[in-house]
């Protein structure tokens, strides 16, 4: 799931071997590796930037790996929700809008959607979460969280 000022597609084939969606409304600017490679020779800080942000991604990619091959449901839905807080604004990382659908997360996270609303069930019985509407997820006790995702019980 991408997020405002985030950069898809770079890729060091000539071919793509992922695709996207939107979920919502979004603007989006397009350049040809050859154009892309005119604006790092410009802008020398942009391929410092693509190289961080290229950083970031492979240890997400880790992440989602670890997350997919280790973890229970509910383990997975709690990394789910506690990495949302780590990429949402600060002020903002209590409470996540997720414009995404319970199947999207599902897909996401190798689960069915079933699954999903049981585990979300579960977080806000044990009170870590409070559900606000299908999109708003209030995280109260972050640290709970936390710790659920880790794998800690």
């Amino acid at each position: 799931f991408a997020g405002a000022g985030y950069f898809l597609g770079l890729v060091g084939s000539d071919t793509h071997a992922f695709s996207a969606e939107a979920i919502g409304a979004l603007r989006y600017c397009r350049f040809s590796r050859h154009e892309l490679h005119g604006l790092m020779d410009e802008f020398p800080a942009l391929m410092q930037w693509l190289m961080r942000f290229d950083a970031h991604e492979l240890a997400l990619a880790q992440e989602q790996m670890l997350l997919l091959g280790r973890k229970s449901a509910d383990e997975r839905l709690a990394s789910f929700l506690a990495m949302r807080c780590r990429e949402a604004l600060p002020g903002m990382r209590q409470r996540l809008v997720l414009p995404m659908t319970r199947g999207d997360i599902a897909d996401h996270l190798g689960l069915t959607i079933e699954t999903v609303s049981r585990a979300l069930s579960l977080l806000k019985a044990a009170g870590i979460i409070a559900i606000h509407a299908a999109t708003e997820i209030v995280i109260l006790e972050p640290d709970r969280l936390t710790t659920l995702a880790a794998g800690v019980h």
